[in-house]
This record gives C-alpha cells, structure tokens and sequence, in this order.
C-alpha cells in the first residue's frame, strides 16, 4: 500500500472538471434555490470544486428538507427523527439514486460474506431508515434467508427472534448489539459475519464484540453511510482505513470555515488532512449531494494505492460538529439545546457518547425532576428513540453533573464530542 500524504489538497483527487460542472447543472435545474445561489456566488458554470458553495444543515433546513417537492412524483421518501424545530427531515431518492444504492451495498456486502453458502440466513436488525428498509431485499438478491427485526419490538422479542433464526450474518448498530450482549443467559447466536452502522464502532469496541462471538476481527465489518448520501465508505480489514465508494468525492476543511472564521486566516492556514468532511456524490440525483456537510470530523484522509487502484481513504471519525447526534436513531442537537435552556438555563454543557447520549452539564446535582424533565423533552422531539428507550433497545438518556474544569469542547462552539469507548 502506498499513501500519498498531499491528500487535502484541492487537486488530490485528480481532475473532475467536467462530471462536478455536469452535476452542479443538473441540481441548478432540479432545485432553483440552488441554481439561484450559483447565481447570486457568481459561480455558474464552473467545475472547480473548492469554488462551488458548501451545502450545509442551514442551507437545506431552509430549501430541502421539509420542502414539497411536487415536481418530483417518481420518488422514494425517508424520514429522519428528530429534526429542528419537531419536523423530520424528508430525504428523496430517485429510483436511479435507489439502484445505485442497492448495487453500492449489493458488492460490498458480497466481498465481505462470500465464502458463506448460498441460503445461510442473514438478519438485519437496524432500526429505521435507508439502511433499514433496503438491508433486507440487499440480502434476499443475494441468495440469503433473510429477515428482518422491527425496532419497535422490546428487547426480548429481538433475543427470541435471532436465538430461533440463528444467523449467519447480522447487520445491525452497534448500540443495539451492546444492549442484546448485555443478555448473556439469553443471546444464544453464533453468526459468522457481523456488519454494523450508524453509530462509532471503534478498533477496541469491534475486538470485543469479536472476542464474544468467538469470530475474528476481521469479521466484525464497520460500514460508513447516512440518509442525505447512501453508501459511504467501509473499513477495510487489509489497510485498517475507512475506504470511499467509488462514486464519493470527499474533503475537508478547517471548522472555521463553516463557522465564518475570517477567509484570510483560512487561507494563510496549511490545509491538512484532518477536519470537517465534505462529500460529492456522483450518483445521487434527488439530493444536492455537491460539497455536503456530513457534520463529521474525520482524520488521516488521503488517496492509497489498493489492489491496483487509487482508492480516497481515511483513518478514522473523531467527532461531530453538531446536527445530529445518535442515540440508536437521530437527535438534533437544536432539540438538545431547546430542552437544556429550559431544564438548565444558562449552564455550560456537552455531548458525549458513553455507551449512548450523555450530557455533561456544569451543575452542583441534578435533581430527579430535571432528569426526567430533559428526558421528556428529548423524547418528545425525537419519537423513534422514544420508541427504542421504551423497548428497551438502548438505555436512558443520561444526564451527568461536572465541574467547570471537566469540560473537554475546547471552545464555546463544540457542544458535541465523540468518546472512545
């Protein structure tokens, strides 16, 4: 494997002039407000990407995801949970983008389960979503037995499903797998390959799921997407990096540059490889899929020669900006803020993943009847993880007491930090 250490660079992905000017026409027809802001930037009909605009949660909170989109009547629609202001978000697909998907996780999916038989059954138990609703047909046009698991069910009716099927493959989030091997009088499965996505599955967190499956690490398969994308990237068991699909065209950026840091500091800055993570996709049609803001911060990207290509690879996720965060389904950190202003008004506070959504609040105590007031809040906003708190697929919202010096956001800004398990 050879990396190339000049991978921030605009030009590091080589020259894709002509498919980013196609696809900035293409969005500037299918949605005026975004030919409007090529327009009004001066940027129409160029192909260079770092002129293009950034297409943040701002921008498609106020133009896309509660938008009607009469005009497009072929599309698939997906709804998010806990969205700004109590709205989900409406994700479209085109049947185009729908094939493109399904084809995307269709050969990963084969690569890494391959050596098993035709007929072995595979269980996808995810939640709700994109992933969700397409995981199962994924595995049916593969030759498999395939089922599937509604999250709505309590806790106990997934142990007894997947004890009776016995599967070979489980794809599934981490959070639901810690809740289901937390049951070990319970969970008898021994699957042979397991995948998971949506929330972190770091290097520690996948050798113990290995260790008590008894399988190797290298078949415990972390997979990178989101709802606005598809498929994303993938760990790679022969590299240890996150690998793109074909079709992503990533970068990234200084934080400031979203937050408005003034442009000459940002430009006398050394571009790096580490930073907020931008994502092209050159197959997503019904989604302005052109300089997205993932919210993600990644480390390490860079483009490596594997098995006789040029693959955009990274080393790992660190964090969130903000946006959403995951407790088993979505969490907006405005709904966050909205129940934390009410519950503790003016208190400095934070986001961590310990084993699910902690807030860290600098207080002296919290009272029982803050507790249950922030859950309440939170519950209200998001009814998916409502739903999976009350079936008891992921714990309670926590709500923790910390000094002021046990703050770890290094600036007012960073409310969300991500920790290792």
């Amino acid at each position: 494997m050879n990396t190339d250490p000049a991978a921030a660079s605009p030009q590091w992905a080589g020259d894709h002039s002509t498919d980013l000017l196609r696809l900035s026409e293409e969005y500037a027809h299918r949605f005026p407000w975004y030919g409007g802001l090529l327009e009004a930037q001066g940027v129409r009909g160029t192909g260079r990407l770092h002129d293009l605009p950034i297409v943040d949660h701002e921008l498609l909170t106020r133009h896309y995801y509660t938008a009607g989109h009469d005009d497009l009547p072929d599309a698939f629609t997906y709804l998010t949970s806990g969205t700004s202001g109590g709205r989900r978000k409406r994700i479209l697909y085109s049947p185009a983008d729908e094939a493109a998907y399904t084809a995307q996780r269709k050969e990963l999916f084969q690569d890494f389960v391959g050596d098993l038989p035709a007929g072995s059954v595979a269980v996808a138990d995810l939640g709700t979503g994109h992933a969700a609703a397409a995981a199962r047909h994924i595995f049916e046009d593969m030759g498999f037995d395939a089922h599937d698991i509604e999250f709505q069910r309590p806790l106990e009716d997934h142990v007894e499903l997947l004890n009776s099927w016995q599967p070979d493959v489980l794809f599934t989030m981490p959070m639901i797998l810690d809740r289901l091997m937390q049951t070990p009088d319970e969970l008898r499965i021994s699957p042979r390959k397991i995948m998971v996505v949506g929330d972190l599955a770091t290097a520690n967190w996948r050798r113990l799921v290995a260790e008590y499956f008894g399988i190797a690490v290298t078949d415990v398969l972390d997979v990178y997407g989101s709802i606005e994308i598809g498929a994303i990237a993938h760990l790679c068991a022969d590299t240890g990096l996150y690998h793109f699909h074909d079709h992503i065209l990533p970068e990234v950026i200084h934080p400031g540059e979203l937050y408005g840091e003034a442009p000459a500091a940002q430009a006398s800055a050394p571009r790096t490889d580490s930073g907020a993570l931008l994502l092209t996709s050159f197959t997503r049609s019904y989604f302005p899929a052109l300089r997205y803001v993932t919210g993600d911060l990644i480390s390490g990207l860079r483009v490596i020669d594997h098995q006789g290509r040029r693959v955009h690879a990274f080393e790992r996720i660190d964090g969130r900006l903000g946006g959403d965060f995951k407790h088993g389904e979505r969490v907006s950190s405005y709904d966050i803020c909205q129940a934390m202003a009410v519950v503790f008004p003016g208190a400095a506070f934070e986001v961590a993943d310990d084993d699910g959504l902690v807030i860290r609040v600098v207080a002296d105590e919290i009272l029982d009847d803050q507790l249950a007031a922030v859950r309440k809040l939170l519950m209200e906003a998001a009814p998916d993880v409502a739903q999976m708190i009350t079936s008891g697929m992921v714990g309670e919202i926590g709500v923790r007491a910390i000094a002021p010096d046990e703050m770890k956001s290094p600036h007012a800004k960073r409310r969300f930090n991500i920790k290792e398990r």
